[in-house]
């Protein structure tokens, strides 16, 4: 009984002496924020888009001709940038240069050959006039003597006239039929120098064919020819790329492309940016929308737009296949106000 009124006391006096602990008051909570203006104005929005750099304009170089390379351009390599009319590949013009020259002499005697034969109708048409001179004054006698028949003339002298006029005759038809003749032979020999002129058109552009030229500025890719290869028509020997061609192919959603595109003319509100990053330096481009894909993706309801990349100088290095970052106008959204997302 003593300890327990012990420890009673005890507790007791230790409550009585603790020491009283004020309440925290209730203090406001705050927290730091960014504030805009909020303002109210006409806004075009723009789409941040990604997408890859292609090739607007390529073409594949052949060999228009057969026979080896003897010569090929400083700059036929991988990489390497042409102008228009540049060398590229030269074959050997040997065969092409002798067949030129045969062609074109078979076309020289072809037309000795059509002036030989006008000048045998001129002067078969010279001798038919007096043909005709000789057949008129047949044909007067033999009508003089018919009058004198009976008197001063007999009748074989008559008839010695007639066969003189029948003969006179003669010659004209016959003069006259050679003359046809050499017409129609002057008129085939016309058509032979017709097809060997073309054959000589064909010769010289083969001759010309051995000289491959570039047909535009642009770089090469996918050499594949060298001296003393021995090419045939159709060969291929390489890639040309036009270097003032470069298109960004965009992919835009169905949402992105309402947004982006005008419904009624089916074009883009305004012209797309073309950002390239190449390591710590961006190269910014104007672009133009050109096309559009032809079909829908179905997976993803998408479509793909093509922008041909403006005011591309020679000392940027942008090249097919590079990733590029790209920005197009939205549509223009009337009293409309900008805030953060």
């Amino acid at each position: 009984v003593g300890a327990i009124a012990s420890a009673v006391v005890v507790a007791g006096l230790l409550r009585a002496t603790k020491p009283e602990t004020p309440a925290n008051p209730a203090l406001e909570r705050s927290w730091p924020i960014q504030t805009v203006a909020v303002v109210i104005a006409d806004i075009r929005p723009e789409l941040r888009l990604f997408g890859q750099v292609r090739a607007g304009r390529e073409v594949a170089l052949r060999a228009p001709v057969a026979g080896p390379v003897i010569t090929i351009g400083a700059d036929f390599v991988d990489g390497g940038m042409v102008a228009a009319g540049d060398l590229l590949v030269e074959i050997d013009p040997f065969t092409y240069e002798k067949d030129l020259i045969e062609r074109r002499a078979s076309a020289r005697e072809a037309r000795a050959r059509l002036d030989e034969l006008g000048a045998r109708r001129d002067a078969e048409s010279a001798l038919l006039g007096e043909d005709r001179r000789q057949l008129a004054i047949s044909q007067r006698d033999l009508d003089r003597r018919r009058q004198l028949l009976g008197g001063a003339v007999s009748e074989k002298t008559l008839d010695d006239s007639r066969a003189a006029s029948s003969r006179a005759q003669g010659q004209v038809l016959q003069r006259e039929q050679q003359i046809r003749t050499l017409s129609a032979q002057r008129d085939q020999q016309s058509a032979v120098i017709e097809r060997l002129e073309a054959s000589v058109d064909r010769a010289e552009r083969a001759l010309a064919d051995t000289r491959l030229t570039a047909p535009f500025d642009g770089y090469l890719a996918d050499i594949a020819t060298e001296v003393g290869e021995r090419l045939t028509p159709g060969d291929r020997i390489g890639r040309l790329i036009d270097s003032d061609r470069l298109e960004a192919e965009l992919f835009l959603s169905d949402a992105q492309f309402a947004r982006a595109f005008d419904p009624t003319s089916g074009r883009p509100f305004g012209r797309a940016t073309v950002i390239w990053r190449a390591g710590e330096q961006a190269h910014v481009f104007d672009a133009e929308i050109e096309r559009i894909e032809s079909e829908i993706d179905p997976t993803t309801g998408g479509i793909h737009v093509y922008a041909r990349i403006l005011g591309l100088a020679p000392e940027v290095p942008l090249r097919p296949g590079a990733f590029i970052e790209a920005r197009l106008a939205e549509r223009l959204y009337i009293d409309v106000a900008r805030l953060p997302a």
